[in-house]
């Protein structure tokens, strides 16, 4: 009998799931309240410049990624970043500097001081964290690798990637892979080399070497397109508002936006929509304190700024990645991503686009400012550190009050809240980017295996 099938969330990993059941023959509905697809997702096309709001690209860390773009039909759009987007800068004493590609360079870089540099010599001799209580990223680090390496590589790398603070994230949960290394092999360069072998047998890639992808068109052409193979089985402006469970079916209440009411019957219920939305939902007739506890993840404030210029506007030759700034450089910005170096079409002819992001846990209150101040506030950090002259010749801002979920020391509880649930209620379950990681390709990796898991059970 083909299984019926409730989402919650039409992100990318409500998108990703929906799809990849409906693929399966299974019968599918996929609710998301508001108006638009994508979630966090989120390209704009304005005067020629093309922005992108939310994630930029996408990292080939997992096979489930290249099978899902592969499957949507979407391999002849997918583009890779220029070879020069490996090059990625760190500010230190207010002047962008090369991260080291390889030993030699990380011997010659003026990023790293001495000492560092000899701290790293002897990290394959600190024994293994004993796990007597959990350790933030911070103290993980300063154990391994001291200070300066804090400072000047993991604080930045931590500001551009969850915009949070490595003295309140947790190695253990917001950076298994890299807790794992030392617990597996007692080592981080240990690690690295020895578990090569097992990354290639997954068919896994770091996030070191895992090549980054968009599309033609920009990152939001995967969602539009995961959204249009479904069809009518998508229903946008729709809220699902209720949930409960009647013998061995689930009982849907769903709210159009015209305000009409709906009852659907499901198999299975998946919530894929933010974590903090979940509140929002009755279970059973009940407010449950599980779902108001999994909406206290904290979510910092972020806002992304795409700035267009003209090339002979900016100095530096934007040839990387992006820069990221140190804490302890006192800067405004958490970072910038060189978009237009990154992948073609991304300004016009002889434009260049840069994407800043500012706030997250260092400075939420730098998100409040008004549009203009918040402009002028960059400019003064780019100015600075890239040589720019004059203003932008182009803008477009977005302002996410609730942007990524913070993997803090304690995030445990939140895993054993998410599994407890799914245990007490067969057939519903979670999916998202509080689950197993907040990139993109993480998220389409968890959403893959739990739709796998979902089909192999039906058989």
């Amino acid at each position: 009998m083909t299984k019926k099938v409730a989402v919650i969330g039409a992100g990318i990993a409500g998108l990703t799931i929906a799809f990849k059941l409906k693929q399966a023959g299974w019968r599918v509905s996929l609710y998301e309240a508001s108006p638009r697809v994508g979630g966090a997702i989120r390209t704009e096309k304005k005067q020629g410049f093309l922005a992108e709001l939310g994630p930029n690209t996408v990292l080939e860390t997992s096979p489930k990624v290249a099978e899902l773009i592969d499957a949507a039909g979407l391999t002849g759009e997918k583009i890779y970043a220029n070879d020069s987007g490996q090059k990625r800068f760190i500010v230190r004493e207010n002047k962008p500097v090369a991260l080291p590609g390889s030993p030699i360079a990380f011997i010659l870089t003026p990023l790293f001081g001495l000492l560092t540099k000899l701290k790293l010599i002897r990290e394959p001799f600190i024994p293994a964290w004993d796990n007597r209580y959990e350790e933030s990223l911070a103290d993980f680090v300063l154990r391994r690798l001291g200070q300066e390496f804090l400072d000047y590589a993991i604080n930045p790398f931590v500001a551009g990637v969850y915009a949070g603070d490595p003295g309140q994230l947790s190695v253990k949960h917001g950076f298994a892979k890299l807790y794992a290394l030392e617990q597996e092999y007692g080592s981080l360069i240990k690690g690295q080399i020895k578990g090569a072998k097992k990354r290639k047998k997954s068919a896994e890639q770091s996030k070191q070497s895992a090549r980054m992808i968009s599309f033609k068109g920009g990152l939001g052409t995967l969602p539009e397109i995961l959204a249009s193979r479904l069809g009518t089985d998508l229903e946008t402006n729709t809220k699902v508002t209720a949930l409960s469970r009647e013998k061995d079916k689930w009982i849907v209440q769903v709210r159009c936006d015209d305000g009409a009411e709906k009852t659907e019957h499901a198999d299975h219920v998946i919530y894929a929509g933010p974590v903090y939305h979940l509140e929002e939902l009755t279970l059973n007739s009940a407010n449950v304190q599980g779902f108001s506890e999994l909406a206290e993840i904290h979510h910092p404030p972020v806002t992304t700024l795409t700035l267009g210029f003209k090339r002979e506007q900016v100095d530096h030759p934007l040839d990387g990645f992006g820069m990221l700034v140190p804490e302890v450089e006192q800067l405004n910005i958490l970072g910038a991503l060189f978009t237009s170096t990154l992948f073609p079409d991304r300004a016009p002819e002889g434009h260049v686009t840069i994407t800043v992001f500012l706030g997250g846990v260092r400075q939420p209150d730098l998100t409040k400012l008004a549009d203009s101040e918040l402009i002028k506030t960059v400019m003064a950090d780019l100015s600075s550190l890239l040589g720019i002259k004059g203003s932008p010749v182009f803008h477009l801002m977005k302002r996410w009050l609730k942007a990524i979920p913070q993997y803090n020391v304690g995030y445990g509880k939140y895993k054993a809240i998410l599994s407890g649930l799914e245990k007490q209620h067969p057939g519903l379950h979670f999916t998202g980017n509080y689950c197993s990681g907040i990139s993109v390709a993480d998220t389409i990796k968890h959403a893959s295996e739990l739709a796998e898991a979902l089909i192999d059970q039906a058989e």
